[in-house]
């Protein structure tokens, strides 16, 4: 569990990741089309449970789409619930905005009220969205055990298995989000490289939670 840079190499160790990363790129594109997001979400589930398995290539095979589909659709349903408190947290700003257009409001009191609000906001979004953020690996292994909505939504559960490996955790989501973040870099590649540094950042991403979880386990340091 110490060689994390196995996480970044496993990938091409797969005889096939060049044909199975094409498969994944076009699933990215069609999901420009309002399809395709919950395949991709459930192939990297099933990218996660290869590695808890300790199965190789880690990459899985394209096939069982319908299978990939309900898997990814039901982990969406959850990580979608974590969401929801930021959602919440915006309508009040379209609200005002529509408020605002409506009546014509030219004075003061409208945007100044707003501004308030939109820094409140913030104050509350960021702790927010960084907790989820060390949280999203640990949420993706407890969902990808035993592919339940109720697992990946038990925050004590989750908040407990952060605190009893809480170093490999923070470890991870600071790998996960570096790499996430770096992905855009193939935009200057091509438009296809931008899908492919993506595509690549989120089964590294996924191979990661797996290799969290394996820690879990043996109680090693990833690190």
């Amino acid at each position: 569990m110490k060689d994390l840079g196995k996480a970044f190499s496993a990938y091409f160790k797969d005889p096939r990741w060049f044909t199975k990363s094409l498969i994944g790129v076009l699933w990215m594109f069609a999901c420009l089309l309002g399809i395709g997001i919950f395949v991709l979400a459930g192939y990297f589930i099933r990218t996660t449970q290869r590695v808890m398995r300790r199965e190789e290539p880690a990459l899985p095979d394209w096939d069982d789409i319908g299978g990939k589909l309900v898997t990814g659709f039901k982990f969406c349903v959850a990580y979608f619930v974590y969401l929801i408190p930021i959602i919440l947290l915006f309508i009040p700003v379209f609200v005002l905005a529509v408020v605002a257009g409506a009546t014509g409001d030219e004075g003061d009191a409208m945007p100044v009220f707003v501004s308030i609000y939109i820094f409140a906001m913030t104050l509350l979004m960021i702790p927010y969205s960084l907790a989820i953020s060390l949280f999203a690996p640990i949420i993706a292994y407890r969902f990808a055990e035993r592919e339940s909505i109720g697992d990946a939504l038990n925050v004590g559960a989750v908040i407990r298995e952060f605190r009893g490996n809480w170093q490999n955790a923070l470890v991870v989501a600071m790998i996960t989000l570096g790499i996430q973040s770096i992905a855009s870099i193939g935009f200057l590649l091509l438009l296809v490289g931008v899908f492919f540094t993506i595509f690549y950042s989120y089964v590294v991403s996924s191979y990661l939670s797996g290799v969290l979880y394996l820690s879990r386990e043996t109680k090693e340091q990833i690190l």
